[in-house]
């Protein structure tokens, strides 16, 4: 569990100026997450701007799917009471909590629906707030994380802890791991305490983030009426098995597979295409692992403009690029993405430290 030092350090970057500005060398289309890094394949203007026009619809029927699988899994799960079928729940529930989550990155993006405030107000109601989140503290540490990626300002350093005060990395973001290495960082991290302690963050870091008085009033409207219905209806107990277990439990472990398939043990012979892995996953692992084609990541990385759902069109312009086809890393499976940050280590390869969560 992080220790106070950390927890200071992170509210502290809460309470810092986020630059909004474009800051990109060679941007197709203008947006303030933009990176400061060269992107090497740029499409041309006309091709990212249609790419990145909004369908709110789709992003409003994706968020509803959530809700919706969620509904009917504990709806079955309860009439059909039994261990292995609370453990499937779980680890589903848990996935679609982690797919609110993707769903409201996109939104940290404004890329959910054209008004920003109605933006940012579904994505609170949603997706970021039934999480112990905002989009507002989200967009704080995620922004800079785009802008200055595996960089000292990066915001994933701080709100993943991916270095100490020195600036080294830490030993769960040190790669290569050995499997069982890798088993033990997953497995810990899915024993509830690391659940809590986000529970308890987001709480807390969402209040220092600034944001408008009618969306704290709102915030504070949301938390008061669900305590009260919980409380009026005796769901606890509910609440307890279907929400905290799988947000304390799987959530927690698949957002820590993402990180790792995302920015740990890429090789590449050029820095740019050295820093993000993307991961195609199979079927299974849409469902339980990687939803919402959050697995196009130095797509998304490329391009924050474009939305979550046509990610795998701009990955598809993309892999027309020769460069892009030829140095891109790019896997079939998050279990190859995976196998990349372990196998050469479990063999007695020695490889260089590579950082995961940036």
């Amino acid at each position: 569990m992080p220790d106070l030092t950390k927890v200071k350090r992170a509210l502290a970057y809460l309470r810092e100026e986020i630059p909004a500005e474009d800051i990109s060398k060679n941007a197709s289309v203008e947006h303030p997450h933009n990176t400061a890094r060269v992107v090497p394949e740029r499409l041309p203007p006309q091709a990212v701007k249609a790419l990145s026009q909004l369908e709110p619809w789709k992003a409003v029927s994706a968020t509803l799917a959530q809700w919706a699988g969620m509904a009917l899994a504990i709806v079955l799960c309860t009439l059909y009471w039994n261990w292995a079928l609370y453990l499937v729940a779980v680890m589903f529930i848990g996935a679609r909590q982690h797919a609110l989550l993707i769903l409201g990155h996109d939104a940290s993006h404004y890329r959910t629906l054209k008004s920003r405030w109605q933006n940012d107000l579904f994505a609170n109601l949603f997706m970021m707030w039934p999480t112990f989140a905002s989009v507002e503290a989200f967009r704080k540490f995620h922004a800079t994380h785009h802008q200055y990626t595996n960089l000292p300002d990066d915001g994933n350093r701080h709100i993943w802890y991916t270095h100490d005060a020195a600036g080294e990395l830490a030993p769960d973001w040190q790669f290569p791991k050995t499997r069982f290495g890798l088993f033990l960082v997953l497995l810990r991290r899915g024993l509830f305490l690391t659940g809590l302690f986000w529970i308890v963050r987001g709480l807390i870091g969402s209040t220092l983030v600034p944001s408008p008085g009618w969306m704290r009033a709102a915030r504070l409207a949301f938390y008061g009426g669900v305590a009260i219905a919980l409380t009026v209806f005796g769901g606890w107990t509910a609440f307890l098995l279907y929400w905290i277990v799988p947000f304390c439990t799987w959530h927690i472990v698949v957002q820590y597979v993402r990180l790792i398939c995302e920015h740990s043990g890429v090789e590449a012979d050029e820095e740019e295409y050295a820093i993000t892995r993307s991961t195609i996953p199979t079927l299974i692992e849409r469902i339980f692992i990687l939803p919402c084609n959050v697995g196009y990541h130095i797509e998304h990385h490329w391009y924050p403009s474009v939305p979550f759902y046509n990610l795998p069109a701009l990955h598809a312009a993309l892999m027309e690029r020769d460069g892009f086809r030829d140095n891109a890393v790019v896997t079939k499976s998050v279990f190859a993405s995976l196998s990349e940050c372990v196998d050469r280590a479990a063999q007695g390869a020695g490889r260089p430290v590579t950082q995961g969560g940036r």
